[in-house]
């Protein structure tokens, strides 16, 4: 998922926004000069049957952005993503949709933004908004990033509610040892955070999380364990694949996963594009630095709007919407 945020004025008491190319609706154009904003991109787990088929149908230039992402793939995305076609929770090819529909809901709208982030995969989407790398480039390399993570094996992730990150991190180190370990995977929120690694680590872990604090621990049914040590194989192949790959200076900052920290420099983003397959999402603290940036406002660009209901809980003082349909573009243009 990809999120555009815009930062607000220290000069004004009405947040003003700075990141929107201009709109052809003098309505919508109003309606986003009064705050600035950030964009966030979703990730794994938002995709459904039919996504972005609206988009496709009815704008012009979202129309123009999904041929692009269709004409650079070796498999029928357009089938996956419009038609009823259980490929699509398959990882190697929900990334590319996700990555597709973000993209062609950044097109259909027009939404630039002060600061963009994205979760996981959505990281992508996010870096080709922000200029950094070309869709041309970006679906080849969320292409090869899904391969080579359903080309994992062993391992497994949960899903801790309630449960705040020192206590978790504590039992996570206590059970590990040299050869099986445990780790934070995705920091989503202060009381919402997912584990990954050793599957026989994670069934302990679902055994004692309620005495460290956890209100719930779930078992999530994923191909691998993403964002942890067993996925080094997958990163070095990864870092391989991507080293030609030119990526520019970012027209506006990225905070990026793996640092929450907003980047500039293109060889600091493409280090932590690929240590992300093994470190975890730092969410909550990428919310953070997107406060102390002077974010007033943020818009989630994807399908559903998982990431708007995380954002509620660490900063309420950052405004959410979200986009995902046509509908959702309508109902900007009219006020």
């Amino acid at each position: 998922m990809v999120q555009v945020m815009e930062k607000q004025s220290s000069q004004q008491s009405v947040k003003q926004k700075k990141w929107l190319n201009p709109m052809q609706s003098p309505k919508l154009k109003r309606r986003w000069e009064m705050n600035e904003e950030d964009d966030f991109i979703p990730g794994q787990g938002s995709q459904y049957a039919g996504m972005a088929k609206d988009i496709y149908e009815q704008s012009p230039e979202g129309r123009t952005l999904l041929d692009e992402v269709f004409l650079n793939v070796d498999f029928d995305l357009k089938s996956i993503m419009f038609e009823e076609d259980e490929r699509l929770n398959m990882t190697q090819y929900t990334q590319p949709a996700l990555f597709a529909h973000s993209l062609a809901v950044l097109a259909a709208t027009g939404l630039k933004g002060d600061v963009v982030l994205g979760h996981s995969l959505g990281e992508l989407p996010a870096l080709v908004h922000a200029g950094v790398i070309t869709v041309k480039d970006g679906i080849s390399i969320v292409s090869k990033r899904g391969e080579l993570m359903a080309q994992s094996e062993g391992g497994g992730m949960a899903a801790v509610i309630g449960m705040e990150y020192a206590p978790l991190k504590e039992l996570c180190d206590s059970l590990s040892d040299d050869q099986r370990k445990i780790q934070p995977a995705n920091i989503n929120a202060p009381d919402q955070i997912v584990i990954s690694g050793d599957e026989s680590l994670i069934d302990d872990f679902v055994e004692q999380g309620k005495s460290y604090g956890a209100r719930r621990v779930m078992k999530l049914n994923v191909s691998g364990a993403f964002h942890s040590y067993l996925m080094e194989d997958a990163r070095e192949a990864f870092a391989s694949f991507i080293k030609e790959i030119p990526f520019a200076t970012p027209t506006i900052p990225v905070i990026q996963n793996v640092s929450a920290a907003s980047e500039m420099n293109p060889e600091t983003i493409r280090a932590q594009l690929i240590d992300q397959l093994t470190h975890p999402v730092r969410f909550t603290e990428s919310i953070q630095t997107a406060s102390e940036m002077g974010v007033g406002e943020a818009v989630e660009v994807g399908p559903k709007k998982v990431l708007s209901g995380l954002v509620r809980k660490i900063d309420r003082s950052i405004s959410v919407s979200h986009i995902d349909t046509m509908a959702h573009v309508k109902e900007l243009e009219n006020g």
